[in-house]
């Protein structure tokens, strides 16, 4: 039965995965198709972390050629997707809490209450 503890157990799990994901290395994949080769390319531009420190670092910049563009706005999304997915988790979280927190505990005995007055009453 799904009940708030595991609730809150998926939640932490979606938001250790979200800080993962933040954490990975951010890396561009290209396509290059001929008439008779087929190849994909990908290119590593380092952490967000790593990516965002180094902005005004001249040889870093450098070092990414021209796709520091690219490089800089998968880092820009990387942020944009953890912030988005942590507002999601905390206001799911508020909600999961406050309807669990409806949730009486207590069974329905009505059924076996009705059950126990039939075998009584003969």
């Amino acid at each position: 039965m799904f009940n708030r503890k595991s609730f809150l157990i998926i939640l932490i799990l979606l938001f250790l995965v979200s800080i993962f994901n933040l954490f990975n290395d951010v890396t561009l994949e290209y396509v290059g198709i001929s008439l008779n080769l087929y190849k994909e390319f990908e290119i590593s531009c380092g952490s967000v972390l790593e990516i965002f420190t180094n902005l005004n670092n001249e040889e870093f910049i450098k070092t990414l050629g021209p796709n520091r563009k690219s490089c800089i706005g998968a880092g820009v999304v990387k942020v944009i997707n953890f912030i988005s997915l942590t507002l999601f988790l905390l206001l799911s979280g508020y909600l999961g809490l406050k309807y669990f927190k409806k949730l009486d505990t207590r069974e329905d005995l009505t059924d076996l209450i009705s059950i126990l007055k039939r075998r009584n009453s003969k």
